[in-house]
Formats: C-alpha cells, sequence, structure tokens
C-alpha cells in the first residue's frame, strides 16, 4: 500500500502539534496524562530508582576517593580512642591504609523519591520507517524533550530526589600495591565506639541532589489501525514502544546537593562531594538514568494512556473536520494500493458530505464560493450552430450564460468512489428542494445568407441533471492542498431538458419546436459541458481553497 494519504495527514497534524497556539500542541496534551493510579508527566514521580554499580575507570576513582575519605574519618576515630584510653591500640596508624573492596570493588548509586519535571515540554519530529500492516501502518515518531524556553516551560528535563552513594572499604596492610589487596589480618578493637568497623566497612553518602537533562529524545514506534467493521470502525493508536535515542547528557547541580552519612565530617565532605559529583556524571549513571527513564515511560500503564491520548486526538481532529454522521457501512472495494485505514477515512469523507453540520455539505460548498462564484456558474459562450426556421438557416449563439441552481446538490454516498487516480464522485441536482437547474443567456440569432441579426433571451431548465468528476488531489498536507479535476462530464436527460428562447420578430413556438429536437438539445448539453470543462479550473481552485479554509478552521478550536 502506498503511505501518501497517512503522510498527508501525519504533516497536517504535525504542523498543529508543534504548534503552542494549536489545540493539539503536545505539551498540553502530555500535561493531561493520568495513569489508572493516577501517575502522570507533570511531574513523573518515581519511588526508587537503583542504578547498579559504577563501574569503569570512574568507577575506580569513586571508590578510591570514597576509601580515602572513609580514612580521615578512621584516622579521627583512632585519635579520640588513644585519648580516651582504648586499650591494645598500635602507636599510630602508619602500618594501615584504606582500599576499596578487594571482592565488592566498585560503588552503587542509588535514587529514590525521584521528582522528573519538565517531561511533557516535548515536541515531535518525522515520522519515519512507514509500513502497511494487515489494517492500517506502522512507523517511528521521534519526540524532542525539553523542546520550548516559552509559555512557562524550562528548556531542559531536570530529576530531583534522594540519592545514597554505597562502597565497601577495608584496611589493608601499608603501602598499597598496584593491585587490590586482602583486608589486614590484624585485629584492632574499640574502634566500634567511634563509628569504625575495622578492618572492612560497607559505608554510604547521602542527601538531596538534583540533575539537569540535556540532548533527550525518545522514538515512539505507533501504529495506527482501523477497529471494528462496517458503520461501526473506528480508528486507533497504539504506542507501541518507546525507546531513548542518543546520548542524553545528565549534569548535577552542585548548588542542590547535600552530603549526609554517619562517616562524613567535616575533614572530609569535600572529598565525598567529589565523589558524589563524579557519579553523577560518570557513563554509567547516565547508561542507567536513561535506561530508567525509558522504562518509566515504556511501562504498559503509560503506554496505555498514550495510546488512548493519540486515539483521543485523533478522533477530535476526524471528527472536528468531517463531522460525526454516520460512517456508511458498504464502503466498496478499494482500488489496488489502498488498505482499510484509506477506505475508513474515505468513508468519513462520504459521511461529511452528506451531514448538513460538515464543511465540506456540497450546498455549503456551492453557496461559499465567491471566488470563482459557484451559483451562479458563468459560462461565456455556447453556440448551438445553424437550424431552419421556417426553410431559413439561422444561427443561434447564446452569450452571457449562467447556470443556477447548483447549490441545490448532493453526492449520495454511492456516488463517490475511491479509484487509483483519485475520486471519482457524481454531483446529483434538485435532490434537496427540488430546484430546476436554469441556464439563462442572451441569444444572437444570425441569418446565415444575409447576416442580419436579431436579440433576444433564453430561459432553459433542466430537472435534475449530474454532473461526473474525477477528483485528483496533491500538496504535502492541508495546508498545501491542491484539489485537481481530471474529468467533468455532465449528465443531462433530454426529456427532462425544456429550451425555452425568445427573439424578437421570430414565432416563440416555431423557436421552441426547432430548439427542443433531439440534436438541438445533444448539441445544447454538450455546450453547457464544453463551457463548463474551460471553467474547470475555476472550479478546481473554488473546491481547493474551500476544503483548505474547512480543515484549517475546523482544526484551530
Amino acid at each position: 500500500m502506498t503511505t501518501a494519504l497517512v503522510d498527508f495527514v501525519y504533516a497536517t497534524m504535525h504542523k498543529r502539534v508543534n504548534n503552542p497556539d494549536s489545540p493539539y500542541w503536545l505539551p498540553k496534551i502530555l500535561e493531561q496524562i493520568r495513569t489508572p493510579d493516577g501517575r502522570s508527566l507533570s511531574p513523573l514521580e518515581v519511588d526508587a530508582w537503583p542504578l547498579g554499580a559504577l563501574s569503569g575507570e570512574q568507577g575506580e576513582t569513586i571508590a578510591g576517593t570514597i576509601a580515602d575519605a572513609w580514612w580521615i574519618f578512621v584516622k579521627r576515630a583512632f585519635k579520640k580512642a588513644k585519648d580516651a584510653g582504648v586499650p591494645d591500640l598500635p602507636k599510630d596508624l602508619s602500618a594501615f591504609i584504606s582500599q576499596r573492596s578487594d571482592t565488592d570493588q566498585y560503588p552503587t548509586l542509588a535514587l529514590s523519591k525521584v521528582t522528573v519535571a519538565g517531561l511533557p515540554n516535548a515536541s515531535v519530529g518525522d515520522l519515519t520507517g512507514l509500513a502497511p500492516t494487515e489494517n492500517g501502518y506502522r512507523g517511528t515518531v521521534r519526540v524532542k524533550a525539553a523542546a520550548y524556553d516559552s509559555h512557562g516551560y524550562q528548556p531542559q528535563v531536570t530529576i530531583d530526589g534522594r540519592y545514597q552513594l554505597d562502597q565497601h572499604v577495608i584496611v589493608i596492610d601499608a603501602p598499597r600495591t598496584a593491585g587490590l589487596k586482602p583486608p589486614t589480618r590484624t585485629v584492632l578493637k574499640g574502634l566500634d565506639a567511634y563509628g569504625v568497623d575495622w578492618p572492612s566497612q560497607q559505608i554510604e553518602g547521602r542527601g538531596q541532589f538534583r540533575v539537569a537533562v540535556t540532548g533527550l529524545a525518545f522514538d515512539v514506534r505507533l501504529s495506527i489501525e482501523v477497529t471494528g467493521t462496517g458503520a461501526g470502525r473506528t480508528a486507533k493508536a497504539t504506542v507501541e514502544s518507546i525507546a531513548t535515542v542518543g546520548a542524553p547528557v545528565f549534569t548535577l547541580d552542585q548548588g542542590h546537593l547535600t552530603i549526609e552519612g554517619d562517616t562524613i565530617s567535616d575533614l572530609n565532605k569535600q572529598i565525598w562531594i567529589q565523589s558524589a559529583v563524579t557519579a553523577f556524571n560518570s557513563p554509567d549513571a547516565a547508561k542507567a538514568l536513561t535506561a530508567k527513564l525509558a522504562a518509566a515511560l515504556d511501562a504498559d500503564d503509560f503506554r496505555t494512556r498514550f495510546s488512548a491520548s493519540v486515539t483521543e486526538q485523533l478522533d477530535k481532529a476526524l471528527d472536528n473536520v468531517f463531522g460525526t454522521g454516520a460512517l456508511p457501512a458498504p464502503s466498496g472495494r478499494p482500488p489496488t494500493g489502498d488498505g482499510p485505514l484509506e477506505v475508513y477515512l474515505f468513508d468519513r469523507v462520504r459521511a461529511s458530505l452528506n451531514d448538513t453540520g460538515s464543511g465540506f455539505y456540497p450546498p455549503t460548498v456551492v453557496k461559499s464560493s465567491s471566488d470563482p462564484k459557484l451559483d451562479p456558474l458563468s459560462i461565456d459562450t455556447i453556440d448551438l450552430g445553424d437550424q431552419q426556421v421556417l426553410g431559413v438557416p439561422v444561427n443561434f449563439k447564446l452569450n452571457d450564460v449562467t447556470v443556477s441552481g447548483i447549490s441545490d446538490v448532493l453526492i449520495p454516498v454511492e456516488d463517490a468512489a475511491l479509484v487509483s487516480e483519485g475520486v471519482d464522485a457524481t454531483l446529483r441536482f434538485g435532490r434537496i428542494s427540488q430546484t430546476l437547474l436554469t441556464v439563462k443567456a442572451t441569444v444572437v440569432a444570425t441569418f446565415v445568407k444575409s447576416g442580419d441579426q436579431l436579440h433576444g433571451t433564453m430561459n432553459t431548465t433542466a430537472q435534475q441533471p449530474s454532473v461526473a468528476l474525477g477528483l485528483s488531489f496533491s500538496g504535502p498536507d492541508a495546508d498545501d492542498l491542491t484539489i485537481g479535476l481530471r474529468s467533468l462530464t455532465v449528465g443531462v436527460d433530454p426529456a427532462r431538458l425544456d429550451i425555452n428562447v425568445h427573439v424578437d420578430q421570430l414565432p416563440d413556438k416555431v423557436l421552441h419546436d426547432i430548439l427542443n429536437t433531439a440534436e438541438i438539445k445533444a448539441g445544447f448539453i454538450q455546450g453547457v459541458q464544453d463551457g463548463a470543462v474551460q471553467r474547470k479550473d475555476d472550479i478546481a481552485k473554488a473546491l481547493t481553497d474551500n476544503a483548505r479554509k474547512v480543515i484549517a478552521e475546523k482544526l484551530s478550536g
């Protein structure tokens, strides 16, 4: 199936989703997201995010720094113990040094009472990877976070909460070596009263934190398909997955960082601050935070609400543009290349053409058209050719032709079809108020042999004629939509056509009898046909202008 129609709809809505003045603006839609248990994105709140071990070179650095900070605490505790007369303590600690654990080497970082602010401040990019499914299409939309610096939004996502940085440290026999050593076998007693577990201790630093996130973006895998059958069909959007893309940057705000812990004092606090900064700015922390954000948004309850929200906005847009008239059940057989979603959207169009409240209701379209004016429709000239009047050849030419009654028109659902070139539709006139289609003109009757002319008027009526149109559509979106006329064919039942011409000095009855023959009626119908074809571009312009105007107005509020 071709993706042209879905691309067209997406491009139309893409502008509005990213327009702060539109009712479809994404940040305001996302602010309304609520899961069944009351969670939202404004802000996103999470009880706990264990980020795990921080490994690699930076993990080693953090672990070593914490070990150094702990050793400052141990030496102070040792001095207090000595001053208090704790027995069996060595003269000093010069024979020992601290080290990260040889078996539990790396620090772990865990977050709690997490608040993520700014997630609704997002914009959407292009629709990519669009491919057909059994009942619609599937594609990927890139969502960029921190998209706007206005309307009360900040140009970054922030993460606040509590953190805990844990590290297992040990006392080893000095000096340190290139490789990690096991704990010392020397036993010192009495330091536990001063907060030291000799020779191995699991210590922690904790406090408040704030992280600013930049460069955050998500790929949202989305499907839009038709569900239901017949008149009960609807379009349903499903957010299938949400994944982060790229490498967002997480920057710790030191102004909001606090340090607490049983082994932390004024002597080693600055070392702990540096450890915390390094931990939050480490690649492992960034990777883990990225994964936690993605997992939170990709959770079933949020994806279910995202899906419902997209469906609601799609329904809102379609209802605003096409109305809520009953969907025609017999949608017919689609042409090759079109699937259930194209047929559903086309059937929404067919329903709107028969909804008196719709902007596409044909009488409304005709009456609202002013450039060009469609009712009455003007045609310059219709030449009826040479006719015998009382044995004398006379040429009849109609000038300043106007066709009125066009606004009494319908396009019944059965008279519109989706074809490979676009849409074929038949306009049925006089079906609402039984209005006769009336053709008026000035008449010039020229005597062929002498060239003498007589002037008069014409008033011709047709009962329930029709016009078959072949419509084509182009343009990237509704704002640049162009409707073309591939074909235009006038259909008039000659038996329901009455040509009345009055020319001074010629008998009305004779003229009526002459001009209402099958041959003259066929020529008259062809003349109207040719005249309408000459106005084909003007008619197409009127249809284009109306469609653009209606869609823009309906999507604006």
